[in-house]
This record gives structure tokens, C-alpha cells and sequence, in this order.
């Protein structure tokens, strides 16, 4: 089992910009996650029949045909399983809701995954709100109108530091993708340019096309760099710096393919997405203000929706520092 990075590991991420790290969450781990989702998204299911927006909940299937089912007839299912409010500077809807059960909260402060960030940024750690959950059904599946859609479909190439406000260029900002499911190529692991972080710069970005918030690197500036695919097992996670260049390829299995991406800071750095609540993991200098209740941390993020929608908090969400770029040749 995965505890602390050994000094190679941590050279490795440091030249490379990305680390692969086998079997961090045991078993357990991951049960109680798809059990967590399997009655999230009953619960789902029953509402919105409930409502006439889907024509079956299908509950005689297992989950991922069940979900790939309910997200082709209504793709508001995955909004309603993300682990974070929807990404909308324009304003979000007054219905919208983050899944922040405690299974969850136990994945984002899970010893041995925190063992890992600590090699990596020290044993202060912030867990950022810059968080998602991608579950990907087969992309023969996906309804047209969401093939775009990164959280579901196909994640174009990015850097994971070109969606966060001003604030955050300071920060040191780790990335760790969480394998649910084993991530192969046949099912969209990830991929990414190794160095590509070394830079420590942006590369240009074109805005967003179905979601404004999924920016991405445009082909033609990628074709000169080799890349490199990163599948991991079921279990372990792949680590990024915040400016290594990464996407995923398309799921071409017939199975979803599942992981979560969280991030992670030094506390005291700011997230770059103050309009959303994060909390202190782990703290060696002062272990009270470690949050270990789960409620309380569901209870954050609907106080943040409440701000949203009541318009107490009228800051962007994320950065919209590539909308300028929409016209360029190359964003075309």
C-alpha cells in the first residue's frame, strides 16, 4: 500500500511534471464510494421520474448502464453527482446542488492519500475546492449535445492552472486524479507532455466551446510533442503539476470509465476559486483547525450555493482570461 513518496518518486514528478502511483486506495476505499453513488443516483433517478424528465429510472441495472442510460435521456444527471457547483459566471442555477456525501469527504481526506500530497507540498495541505468527479460512459453512448462536455466525454488537451482566477499564480497547486475504475488506454486514461511543466507558464488557450469554463490547447501547438498515456489500476491515482500539459482519450470500451480529480495547496495559498469552500486536511503545526466532520463540510458548500444564487457573492467563478482568443486562426 502507497504511503509516503520515495525520493526517485518525488525526482521523477519534479523533472517530469506528472507521477503514476499504484494501489493508494484499498478496496474499502473504493466501495464505499460506489456504494455512496450507487444511492445518489437512486435517489436522482426517482426525482426526476418522479418530475417526467426521464422515461424509466432503469433501476434494474447495474450502475454504469444504469447512469450511461439516464445521462443520454437527461444530462442534468451529471450535475447532480459532481462534486462541485457548476462552473457559471453568469450565475447558477437556484436548483443546483454539489454530491458532497461523506464517502466523499473520506476520499479527500484519506490517510494514504494525503501521505502522498505531503511528499509533494508538505504537511500543511488545503484541500482546494477545484474538484470533480468524471464518470465517462462509452463514447458510442454519449447524447450529442455532451460530446463536448470534458466531465463526461472527450478532455481536450489543458493546463490545470488556466481556469483559476489571478489570485492562485502563486500557488502551488497539485493535482491528484483518482482512479475508480482501471484507467486504460482502450477506456480514456489520461495522457500528458512530460516537461511540459518546466516553463511554469501557460500555453496559449482557446476559450471553452460547450462549456466556457473547459478551456483548451489547440491541436496545432501540440503536434511537435511527443506525448505520453498514463494508465493506472483501479485504486491508484496520477499526480500533476499545475502546468503540465494533459488530456484523456476518448472511452472506447463498453464500460464507464470513473475517476475524481482533486487538488490540493499548501493552507494559507489562495485556491484561484474563492467563491467555492475548501478546508484545512492536514496540519502538523496546528491540528485543530483539521475539519473531520462531513456534515460540516456538506454544509459549506451549501452555504456557497446560497451566496451564488442569492447574490450575495457576484465575483467569477473561474478565469475568463482566454475569451480574447476565440478569434484567433487557430481557435477557429
Amino acid at each position: 500500500m502507497a504511503a509516503t513518496l520515495n525520493s526517485d518518486q518525488i525526482q521523477h514528478f519534479n523533472d517530469e511534471g506528472y507521477l503514476v502511483v499504484e494501489n493508494v486506495l484499498n478496496a474499502e476505499d473504493i466501495q464505499a464510494i460506489q456504494d455512496e453513488y450507487a444511492v445518489a443516483l437512486d435517489d436522482i433517478a426517482t426525482e426526476m421520474y418522479a418530475k417526467g424528465q426521464i422515461s424509466s429510472t432503469y433501476s434494474d441495472l447495474p450502475f454504469g448502464e444504469r447512469y450511461t442510460r439516464l445521462l443520454f435521456e437527461n444530462t442534468k444527471i451529471f450535475d447532480r453527482l459532481d462534486i462541485s457547483l457548476p462552473l457559471d459566471n453568469v450565475g447558477i442555477p437556484p436548483d443546483a446542488k454539489a454530491h458532497t456525501g461523506p464517502a466523499v469527504f473520506n476520499l479527500l481526506t484519506n490517510p494514504r492519500l494525503l501521505d502522498v500530497v505531503e511528499s509533494i507540498i508538505g504537511p500543511e495541505i488545503y484541500s482546494s475546492p477545484v474538484q470533480h468527479v468524471r464518470i465517462k460512459p462509452p463514447r458510442k453512448a454519449v447524447h450529442r449535445d455532451i460530446v463536448g462536455n470534458s466531465y463526461i466525454s472527450n478532455t481536450t488537451w489543458h493546463q490545470d492552472q488556466g481556469a483559476l482566477l489571478d489570485e492562485a499564480n502563486d500557488t502551488q497547486v497539485l493535482t491528484v486524479w483518482v482512479a475508480i475504475t482501471d484507467a486504460t488506454i482502450e477506456n480514456g486514461c489520461l495522457v500528458c507532455i512530460p516537461g511540459s511543466h518546466k516553463r511554469n507558464e501557460l500555453t496559449l488557450h482557446c476559450p471553452g466551446k460547450g462549456i466556457a469554463a473547459e478551456n483548451y490547447i489547440p491541436s496545432p501547438l501540440l503536434e511537435t510533442r511527443k506525448a505520453t498515456p498514463l494508465p493506472v489500476g483501479r485504486g491508484g491515482i496520477v499526480l500533476f503539476h499545475q502546468y503540465t500539459e494533459h488530456a484523456a482519450y476518448p472511452n472506447k470500451s463498453d464500460a464507464i470509465r470513473w475517476s475524481f480529480d482533486l487538488r490540493y495547496i499548501p493552507t494559507g495559498q489562495p485556491t484561484g476559486r474563492p467563491a467555492f469552500p475548501g478546508f484545512v486536511a492536514r496540519s502538523a503545526k496546528h491540528p485543530e483547525t483539521v475539519l473531520t466532520d462531513p456534515e460540516v463540510w456538506a454544509q459549506l458548500w451549501r452555504d456557497a450555493r446560497n451566496r451564488l444564487v442569492g447574490g450575495e457573492y457576484t465575483e467569477p467563478i473561474f478565469n475568463e482570461r482566454w475569451t480574447g482568443n476565440e478569434k484567433l486562426p487557430v481557435c477557429a
